[in-house]
């Protein structure tokens, strides 16, 4: 649903994929080698971060998001090739991101694993409350789907059209369960982002077996909540101008609000999710065991 690609022709998309592959072979050697200086960095910049975009962002679809929360079910039956092939693209992505974010530290003479340079404060989200703002707007923003779900899962019809209303009565238990898990996952994700802010998201508290005291790897909670953001925005992106559209047109109205309106809020869930964990990363990563610097 929501595919940006879903009308381009093999015969098309082929040629320009493989086009797109080579000159992005070249940027990525340029990066890294002598002769790519020659090429105005700001060029190198874009094109790497253009590439990271388009993988992350652009080629994947809501197929994503979907086996993602079918798999705490065990349910993989959905896992085809083209998914399995959207996956390979958004690792792609995620090392153009890091070829991009390394070149770009490298070429302003800032430390690359940190970014930070001498004689420049760092400017960071993480002095000032805007990453708790963006911590409980995603809170918010997780809680309407899931909501419904569980209503669903209760037997309660919100947001159902009268048709769809009368199926809810005869759901099986496999079906209760399901909605029950696409219900508490939302749930689950609003409670530990709120750990962002928390102090035992920074150490485990002490009824926590073995950890407890210790203090958690700042990489334990920022690379799960990087995933569920990027996820989270990429299914947004996709499904956010079907549901404006149906919304505009009519076919999504005050009767079956609920089939799709709560996926509205994907996006923006994503968005407040990104920065909130971009303000965890920057409050707890201390100084750099590189260059020493804080």
């Amino acid at each position: 649903m929501g595919s940006f690609l879903a009308n381009i022709q093999s015969d098309v998309g082929g040629v320009t994929i493989a086009c797109i592959g080579w000159l992005g072979s070249i940027v990525a050697l340029a990066t890294i080698r002598i002769w790519g200086e020659i090429i105005p960095r700001a060029i190198l910049l874009i094109c790497a971060w253009i590439m990271c975009i388009t993988l992350v962002f652009v080629i994947p679809d809501v197929r994503v998001l979907q086996n993602f929360a079918y798999s705490f079910m065990l349910h993989f039956q959905l896992i085809d090739w083209p998914v399995i092939n959207q996956l390979l693209c958004m690792v792609g992505g995620f090392l153009w991101g890091a070829t991009a974010l390394a070149y770009q530290r490298r070429s302003r003479g800032a430390c690359v694993n940190c970014g930070r340079q001498k004689e420049i404060q760092d400017i960071s989200i993480a002095g000032n409350r805007f990453g708790e703002y963006a911590t409980y707007i995603a809170i918010v923003m997780a809680l309407p789907y899931a909501i419904v779900r569980l209503a669903w899962a209760a037997g309660i019809p919100l947001g159902m059209s009268n048709t769809a209303a009368m199926s809810i009565s005869s759901q099986s238990l496999t079906e209760r369960m399901t909605e029950a898990v696409l219900g508490g996952l939302p749930i689950c994700g609003a409670i530990l982002t709120w750990g962002l802010i928390q102090k035992w998201g920074e150490k485990f508290p002490h009824w926590f077996y073995y950890l407890g005291g210790k203090r958690v790897p700042i990489w334990f909670a920022v690379i799960p909540a990087t995933c569920a953001s990027v996820l989270l925005i990429l299914a947004g992106l996709k499904i956010s101008p079907v549901i404006i559209s149906k919304i505009l047109n009519g076919s999504i109205n005050t009767g079956n609000w609920g089939e799709l309106g709560p996926s509205l809020f994907w996006l923006p869930w994503g968005i407040a999710l990104g920065l909130a964990t971009i303000s965890y990363y920057q409050r707890r990563r201390g100084h750099c065991k590189y260059c020493i610097r804080f």
